[in-house]
């Protein structure tokens, strides 16, 4: 494999644009980066001296970890929204970092046995039967906040739009996991009371009455990271004074998000059990 006056061999082109053959096989395949030509007896791939830029701005990108799938969107915007999609790229890494942080130290402290830094008192009530219209969906954790928000809207817009009353705060039901790895499910619940004929993505169905424990947590505290403590507190309670029963953990939104300060309560969490005796 040769090069010519005006193309490179993909080993020189390697080297120029220092990614590695696999690395230029594969943006070929996926189309970030195809080759100039092609020798048509050979397959040999041969690149233009001018694709040696937007090799490395693909490399580039690929050290500060982004998709590529964004990488591809990026590239074929206009030049002069690129700078922004880096930008938007890296706000969403540094929180994503933050919050690795927050995990391992509350990892940290879990595993050595030290108080958590955040402490919570503990509650139980009692919760009667209720009907609720809900609307349930897998979500990975970066989408998870636009979904709660705009499926609490939905479902308040749905009830009062065929009349029946909202009765009680919305609660937001894990029904799995939700993390880098695991999609819930989650289902985003508002009680009612009223004659509510249910359709498309919505369901209606009585949640049980039951036990639960539950703290109040404080805006500022309500972020994936920070409810880690909050959850653990009230399984450890439950566990502590009865069995858990199957319904799963959830949130409950009493107070009104929007107005609500950094220090100020802004939900609960809550988990079913039952009593001993």
């Amino acid at each position: 494999m040769t090069d010519t006056q005006d193309t490179l061999s993909i080993g020189a082109f390697a080297c120029a644009s220092r990614l590695s053959l696999k690395a230029l096989r594969l943006y070929d395949d996926l189309g970030l980066l195809p080759p100039d030509r092609v020798d048509p007896d050979t397959g040999y791939r041969f690149y233009a001296p001018a694709q040696i830029g937007t090799a490395r701005l693909i490399g580039l990108l690929r050290t500060v970890e982004m998709p590529l799938a964004d990488i591809r969107a990026l590239l074929d915007a206009p030049a002069h929204e690129q700078a922004g999609r880096v930008e938007a790229h890296w706000r969403e890494a540094q929180a994503l970092h933050l919050q690795r942080a927050a995990v391992a130290r509350h990892l940290i402290h879990t595993l050595r046995g030290d108080p958590m830094p955040t402490s919570y008192e503990v509650q139980s009530r009692d919760v009667p039967a209720q009907t609720v219209l809900t609307t349930q969906r897998r979500v990975f954790l970066p989408d998870l906040s636009a979904y709660i928000g705009a499926s609490m809207d939905r479902l308040h817009a749905e009830v009062q739009a065929q009349g029946a009353e909202v009765a009680g705060p919305p609660v937001v039901i894990y029904h799995g996991e939700v993390n880098a790895d695991s999609d819930g499910p989650v289902e985003v619940c508002v009680p009612y009371r009223g004659p509510v004929q249910p359709g498309g993505d919505f369901t209606a169905r009585e949640e049980p009455a039951h036990t639960e424990a539950f703290v109040t947590v404080r805006k500022a505290d309500f972020e994936y990271h920070e409810l880690m403590a909050a959850y653990d507190a009230v399984d450890r309670h439950a566990r502590a004074h009865g069995t858990r029963t199957g319904l799963s953990c959830r949130e409950v939104y009493p107070y009104d998000w929007d107005a609500a300060g950094p220090d100020d309560p802004a939900g609960e969490v809550a988990c079913p059990y039952q009593p001993r005796g």
